[in-house]
């Protein structure tokens, strides 16, 4: 038996349920699992039934401010050392075989002080490895300045952008990492790896290659806390029900509620069911009968049952969930790795991406009514959720870490 301490992101959802996932099948195959972490998706972890340590987070505040404008840059120097103090004192108080984290890349400078091996779960789109397109994302300061720019100047450009904010991002943890008298990193991007370094994709979604041996693409990380479906739901899901889960902070709830009661209100047959996962609340206008909002409702209670489609911020887990059920999606993300995630959907036909910025009402119910009454959105989500079922993610991660 070997014990893993996993480290989630635990201010949303999607940094903290593929963990849960990975946790539950090293638990079934008899390992020891403890998690550490802080923020309110931590319930999660302890409703799994799981051992949890309480440890310095940033604030989430803080965290989705940079987010939101496609900037990695949060930490300093200070908080990295804060950070290192912290975890390099839990790692020799658990005394892991591994240690496990979602984009938490102080870990990576724990892991070296303390020889413990490290997996990584990544989205590909943030690693070397992808080979798709990562234009300047609009959330950037810089987008509406270089927008005008023919493709032909704008594509390198962005690669020069990217690869100088990388090295960039990586200096408050080159500045600890002198004081302690180690050699520096290149690149954030080499804080995103480990040991083990583990895509959380599929390559049809996610283009990618030059995989070495540490690299490990197993494929969706998906789980579900147990719940029942709420009474204000009921029953009748179906092909004219459409599903809204705007990510774990919920900056277009409102706005993407309203535009979509006023699309269907009142049109008989339609229901619109949107969560909040219990993270934050709907301070909108009234709302008619057929739009329900709730909070932590199973994705797959309203997916599973031919679902209309999905409105998303375009986060992997709510992507895969919805084509995991070959449901199309139409997505407005608010940063840099949901424009990228949601420009892959649309590309291959599995629904529209819209831009948060700059697309109000009018172009958001022409790409809901383009989704939901073009049989071809559905057809190529149902080929695309018949591949995926041929992944088990959590199983694959799971035996990659227990080998290390």
């Amino acid at each position: 038996m070997k014990t893993i301490l996993m480290f989630p992101y635990a201010h949303h959802l999607g940094g903290t349920q593929p963990l849960i996932a990975i946790g539950q099948a090293l638990r079934a195959a008899g390992h020891r699992v403890v998690f550490a972490g802080r923020g309110q998706c931590m319930r999660f972890v302890e409703a799994a039934g799981f051992d949890a340590e309480d440890l310095i987070e940033l604030d989430s505040r803080h965290a989705v401010a940079h987010f939101n404008r496609s900037n990695l840059d949060y930490h300093t120097p200070e908080s990295v050392a804060a950070f290192v103090d912290a975890e390099c004192a839990l790692i020799g108080r658990i005394a892991p075989d591994a240690v496990v984290d979602l984009h938490r890349p102080t870990l990576g400078l724990s892991a070296r002080l303390t020889r413990t091996p490290r997996a990584v779960l990544c989205n590909t789109v943030l690693t070397r490895y992808y080979r798709g397109e990562r234009p300047l994302p609009e959330s950037h300061p810089l987008a509406a300045w270089v927008r005008p720019l023919p493709q032909r100047w704008l594509r390198p450009l962005s690669h020069w952008a990217e690869r100088q904010l990388f090295r960039a991002w990586a200096r408050p943890y080159n500045a600890f990492l002198r004081v302690r008298g180690q050699a520096p990193v290149d690149s954030l991007q080499d804080l995103f790896e480990g040991d083990a370094t583990i895509l959380m994709d599929v390559r049809e979604l996610m283009p990618m290659d030059g995989l070495p041996a540490h690299v490990h693409a197993v494929g969706p990380l998906l789980h579900e806390s147990a719940a029942a479906l709420p009474a204000t739901i009921g029953a009748g899901m179906g092909r004219r029900t459409l599903f809204v889960y705007l990510g774990s902070y919920g900056e277009q709830f409102a706005r993407v509620v309203g535009y979509l009661a006023r699309l269907f209100g009142g049109r008989g047959g339609y229901r619109i069911v949107a969560a909040t996962g219990g993270l934050y609340g709907y301070a909108g206008a009234p709302l008619p009968d057929n739009v329900v909002v709730t909070d932590y409702v199973p994705a797959s209670a309203v997916l599973a049952d031919g679902c209309a489609a999905m409105v998303t911020h375009g986060g992997r887990g709510s992507i895969y969930s919805a084509l995991g059920h070959g449901v199309p999606l139409i997505g407005l993300p608010n940063q840099g790795e949901q424009e990228w995630n949601l420009a892959a959907i649309e590309q291959l036909g599995l629904g529209r991406r819209l831009s948060t910025r700059h697309d109000g009402y009018a172009v958001f119910a022409e790409a809901v009514s383009a989704v939901i009454d073009d049989a071809g959105y559905r057809e190529r989500a149902a080929r695309f959720a018949r591949l995926l079922a041929g992944y088990d993610g959590a199983a694959t991660a799971a035996r990659v870490i227990a080998a290390l």
